[in-house]
């Protein structure tokens, strides 16, 4: 009996020995994989840091190798023995693969184990990689080529329509920034007809006129950000505008009278720097092709008896901006429509509130008319046509982003 009691005390110590061995393996994994977990957390935050500091070298045209790999080491990823930092432009492998946009940065790693070595564990190998996208400067048609921006982000009333007109708006839509339950106001027995775009608030609409039912209504649509952030460059002029009879060269015009001087009818090509009121009498006729008005300081009124045939470039750095006034210039602008008047090109004006009046002519406004407010008046049509081709590129600046 005594020599049983023995041989099941034997076996208890080995049964005791081999759980001692199991629980210290299991500790062993809980703890290893623990301080894997943890490092592949930090190689891929050294990764993603990695990859954005790339981007952001290349879009400086600085070294985009190096800069990545400085960020990395400066995570705690060196690349060396025990760890590999792989930086590719374009990526070698997935979705953005020969793309030189976007920068691929691997990181492998070692983590040497603790415990794991009790079941034959030396060391856990972690490998984790980041994308980033270098978006390089473009150019693109202002406010998603909608004909009618407000930019204003808050208050009632930040596009109206209102009077008896009609508003036929071709080619393009209707954009209110305003975040306000009644941004877009529509008073009185105005119609309003943007069959291609639409009208698209921010906010909501107080509506007391009439939409054509082949226009769609969106709100709670994206609001873009203010003051913008695609500025056209500032125009620089070479000397002053001179005048020579009825015809007025491009150049500074800084003057108390009104631009352009009294007897000027004609525009010559080029790029007007204007620092007064922009101002048209009924029964005067200007016409200009090629020109860029832009109004450092001064309001703009033209009257609705005067014949205005005003067209942007067609090529440069300012294709297709007609009028520019600065954020730096809220000065008003009101134009009064005519039936021999003729507008091509961007009329941008960020920080100025802008009436339009009617007009009778179809061909009339071929432009995109963006202010801090718009204010649709009168009692006759007012008819636009938006013709990407014919307005202005926007710069949008560069950007990068992490998309893996």
């Amino acid at each position: 009996m005594k020599k049983k009691l023995n041989t099941e005390r034997g076996q208890a110590l080995i049964l005791i020995v081999l759980g001692v061995v199991a629980l210290i393996g299991l500790t062993g994994i809980a703890v290893d994989g623990s301080l894997a977990y943890t490092d592949r957390r930090q190689a891929q935050n050294a990764a993603d840091s990695a990859a954005l500091s790339g981007a952001l070298a290349y879009i400086r045209g600085e070294d985009m190798q190096a800069a990545a790999l400085q960020a990395a080491t400066q995570n705690g990823y060196a690349n060396g023995s025990e760890t590999t930092v792989t930086v590719n432009q374009p990526p070698v492998d997935g979705p953005y693969a020969g793309n030189m946009q976007y920068i691929q940065v691997i990181i492998a790693s070692k983590v040497q184990a603790r415990f794991g070595t009790v079941v034959g564990l030396e060391e856990i190998n972690n490998t984790v990689q980041a994308i980033s996208r270098a978006k390089p400067v473009t150019q693109d048609n202002m406010m998603f080529g909608n004909a009618v921006v407000a930019l204003k982000p808050d208050g009632r009333g930040a596009m109206k329509s209102h009077g008896d007109n009609d508003l036929w708006v071709y080619g393009g839509g209707l954009f209110d920034n305003s975040s306000d339950r009644y941004a877009f106001e529509q008073i009185g027995n105005s119609m309003i007809h943007a069959p291609n775009g639409g009208v698209n608030v921010v906010g909501g609409l107080f509506l007391n006129g009439s939409i054509d039912p082949a226009t769609y209504i969106q709100t709670g649509v994206e609001p873009v950000p203010y003051p913008p952030i695609s500025l056209p460059p500032t125009p620089q002029c070479d000397g002053p505008a001179v005048q020579n009879g009825n015809t007025l060269s491009p150049g500074y015009y800084i003057s108390n009278q009104s631009f352009p001087p009294r007897g000027v009818d004609t525009l010559n090509p080029g790029i007007y720097c204007v620092d007064a009121m922009f101002m048209v009498n009924a029964n005067d006729t200007l016409e200009g092709h090629d020109v860029v008005i832009y109004m450092m300081d001064g309001n703009i009124h033209w009257d609705g008896g005067a014949e205005i045939n005003l067209t942007a470039p067609t090529w440069g750095p300012f294709e297709g901006l007609l009028i520019y006034m600065p954020l730096t210039n809220d000065e008003g602008i009101i134009l009064n429509g005519n039936m021999d008047s003729n507008l091509v090109g961007t009329i941008f004006a960020p920080a100025s509130d802008i009436q339009l009046n009617g007009i009778m002519n179809t061909s009339a406004y071929h432009t995109q008319v963006i202010g801090y407010t718009v204010d649709l008046i009168g009692t006759a049509e007012i008819v636009i046509t938006y013709n990407a081709s014919e307005q202005y590129e926007a710069p949008i600046p560069p950007a990068v982003e992490l998309v893996q």
